[in-house]
């Protein structure tokens, strides 16, 4: 943030003359504090207050603290229509409150009589993202980097803002130079392991970043479900379940997290504690296909074909298209050595262009394949 800006904060240079100094010298300084500075301080004071509050979730309470730290800025506005601060600050409030509209227009107001501060581009920015105007934020970020070309934030913002879009490059670009300004910081190393999970597959990469985010802040829990997202998708079963049993302790009806924890015991053959993933997730959701589908097999496993075969029709009837619950139900009827009836779903999961299912009726019904 700009001198300009921290100057509100500071106390005064106490002006004192040869006489006093001479002749007062051990008397107490009075501090002369601008009348400025003061309604500033008051108005952060009450949205430090109101932040207090909202964590509580005592919304009313906080909303009146932001009102008051409005009325405060507006003061000096009252005096002095052409500062920057008072303009930028209730923009920060609107923020807070999420008048997002109102943010916008109070940060224009500002930007229009000082544009050398990249904090109120920055902002207005992440105001215009939240309303959804995307190349307006994008156009505010670039003056803001122009500006200030050493704020981690920015990098941070524009970088979340180039995700909406298909090229994912200038979002790893971004979060390179956020971490070279920062290196700690969480939030940029949580998003950057996202984007190497689900675009790079780069899941080693992944996971050393979800690490350092734990690492860093053990309270920052949806880490540990990416984390076990990429340990899954890496193959590595054991390390999954470890990572989301630790997320599912903190939210323990996430419904994601629980397919994923029960599809990782079913690859290792815990098919007693996949059902019971399974089971939870179906208690919330009575037609999800894809816990069903996975139960199904789970109780194939188990020999207990009537009850898998039960879970498998129903995956199917929900969602005819979904092509893994025919293989699965072609699995558990062929372990139930009902072979002509597996080699006829692995052919209509082949029919959904299931690249599995070609290979399944290669190694299970070769005689069929033409």
């Amino acid at each position: 943030m700009k001198k300009q800006i921290l100057f509100l904060f500071s106390f005064a240079m106490l002006l004192i003359t040869g006489s006093a100094f001479s002749q007062e010298e051990d008397k107490a300084k009075v501090d002369t504090l601008d009348a400025n500075t003061i309604i500033i301080r008051a108005g952060n004071a009450k949205v430090d207050s109101a932040i207090v509050h909202e964590k509580k979730k005592e919304t009313k309470i906080a909303n009146r603290f932001y009102a008051d730290a409005i009325k405060e800025y507006k003061k000096l506005l009252k005096k002095d229509k052409e500062m920057f601060a008072p303009y930028y600050y209730i923009g920060r409030v609107n923020m807070r409150t999420k008048d997002y509209g109102d943010a916008v227009e109070n940060f224009t107001k500002a930007i229009k009589i000082d544009s050398t501060h990249d904090d109120a581009f920055r902002d207005r920015g992440i105001a215009e993202v939240a309303l959804q105007k995307f190349p307006e934020a994008k156009k505010d970020f670039n003056i803001a980097i122009s500006v200030n070309a050493n704020d981690p934030i920015t990098y941070y913002q524009r970088g979340m803002l180039a995700e909406k879009g298909k090229d994912k490059q200038p979002c790893f670009e971004d979060y390179e130079s956020a971490l070279e300004l920062k290196p700690n910081y969480p939030e940029v190393l949580f998003r950057r392991g996202m984007l190497l999970t689900l675009y790079k597959q780069d899941y080693v990469l992944a996971i050393g970043d979800f690490n350092k985010v734990t690492d860093l802040d053990s309270s920052f829990y949806g880490a540990y479900f990416w984390k076990g997202k990429a340990y899954f998708l890496g193959a590595d079963n054991k390390s999954a379940i470890k990572e989301l049993t630790t997320y599912l302790k903190t939210d323990s009806s996430n419904i994601d997290a629980l397919i994923m924890r029960g599809a990782a015991r079913l690859n290792i053959n815990d098919c007693s504690n996949a059902i019971r993933d399974f089971d939870e997730v179906i208690k919330m959701d009575s037609k999800n296909f894809i816990a069903l589908t996975n139960r199904g097999m789970a109780k194939g496993q188990l020999k207990n074909f009537n009850g898998g075969l039960e879970d498998l029709d129903l995956a199917i009837k929900i969602r005819p298209d979904y092509s893994p619950a025919y293989i699965n139900r072609a699995l558990v009827k062929y372990m139930n050595k009902d072979k002509k009836g597996g080699c006829k779903d692995l052919h209509l999961a082949d029919g959904l262009n299931n690249a599995k299912a070609y290979e399944l009726l290669e190694k299970y019904c070769r005689s069929e394949v033409k």
